[in-house]
């Protein structure tokens, strides 16, 4: 870990204008992150403001409870205000301000101090006054964790406790991913001492799917088609899919990982179809580094998880070139058995 914690309280310590933002489709360790941090600078006095691309998922609103995050859309000529009279941003569970979409210009052009704090591979440490990374953490909320109890462990309330265990238990796939340490349950046990029920957290992120959501994932189950003798999975999402059941890109956060619980599969594509793009997630398990191929696509990640968007492409030739490349970037070479259906 990169444990710059001195410097960024300092910084913390001698400003007060704050913006926190994420990445686009924000998930559970994004607004768990922002959220966290919002109200241990809110404690600290600060003046704080999120600010997000995207709305928040469904599922995950019941976690800003006083309706914090603003989407920056809804009122720009506002919210490039706020952006411009910061005095420090930070940038959290992403360390690539393409990520943040629509907002990037207008963060880049503010004199603010850019601050990251994220747990992903690639950051370009030039392009941040300061950062705390840790990609051995298997959530950025980990990091704040630490980073908040480095300062005053008072400072971690119940809704700053909520926060960081929805960060940790959605990015740690309820602690069954990779890097899901001692240390991580450690965490978990004394956010749950700080009032956190861990119970109550998972039905409400888990156990609150919207019945258009359950027909989406259908549909998408029924766009499976296995590869390499039935070890790569890949799935699409299109935009016709979206509109007959009445949703939109933030109701696929899950059906990656669902594809990696299949037995015998070693990888998956999803696959989503935007109006100008196609997003695609990446993932694995064991020693295949699909980082590696994703930054074909122009994207990156973790190991066995990443992402990336092409533009102007259609969804079932990407499909295919994605396919193709994958057995020649890992030189697949078992030809017998490897049938596709």
């Amino acid at each position: 870990m990169d444990k710059n914690f001195t410097e960024v309280r300092n910084l913390i310590n001698g400003n007060n204008k704050i913006v926190l933002t994420t990445h686009l489709l924000p998930d559970g360790d994004a607004i768990g992150s922002e959220l966290a941090l919002y109200y241990y600078l809110l404690q600290k006095g600060k003046e704080v403001s999120i600010i997000n691309h995207n709305e928040s998922p469904d599922h995950l609103e019941f976690l800003d409870e006083d309706k914090i995050i603003r989407r920056y859309r809804d009122n720009k000529t506002e919210n490039d205000k706020i952006i411009s009279e910061a005095n420090l941003i930070f940038i959290v569970d992403t360390n690539e301000y393409a990520r943040i979409k629509t907002m990037e210009d207008s963060v880049k052009k503010s004199k603010a101090k850019k601050i990251c704090i994220d747990h992903h591979t690639g950051i370009d440490k030039n392009g941040f006054d300061n950062y705390i990374t840790d990609t051995e953490a298997p959530a950025t909320s980990e990091i704040l964790y630490d980073f908040i109890i480095s300062d005053d462990e008072k400072y971690i309330n119940k809704k700053t406790a909520d926060n960081l265990y929805a960060g940790i238990m959605t990015d740690t796939g309820s602690f069954r991913y990779p890097r899901t340490t001692k240390k991580t349950f450690l965490i978990c046990a004394d956010l749950i001492d700080r009032g956190t029920d861990p119970v109550a957290m998972y039905d409400k992120i888990y156990n609150n799917i919207p019945q258009d959501k359950i027909k989406l994932l259908a549909r998408f189950i029924d766009s499976l088609s296995f590869h390499f003798g039935k070890t790569l999975v890949v799935g699409i999402v299109t935009m016709n899919d979206f509109k007959e059941f009445h949703s939109d890109i933030k109701d696929v956060e899950g059906f990656s990982a669902f594809l990696m619980t299949m037995k015998n599969i070693n990888a998956g594509f999803l696959i989503v179809e935007l109006p100008d793009s196609c997003k695609i997630s990446f993932r694995s398990k064991g020693d295949i580094k699909i980082n590696e191929f994703a930054k074909k696509y122009g994207g990156g990640g973790h190991k066995n998880a990443a992402g990336a968007t092409v533009e102007n492409t259609d969804i079932l030739e990407l499909k295919d070139k994605l396919i193709k490349d994958y057995e020649s970037f890992f030189k697949i070479t078992e030809k017998s058995g490897m049938d596709s259906d």
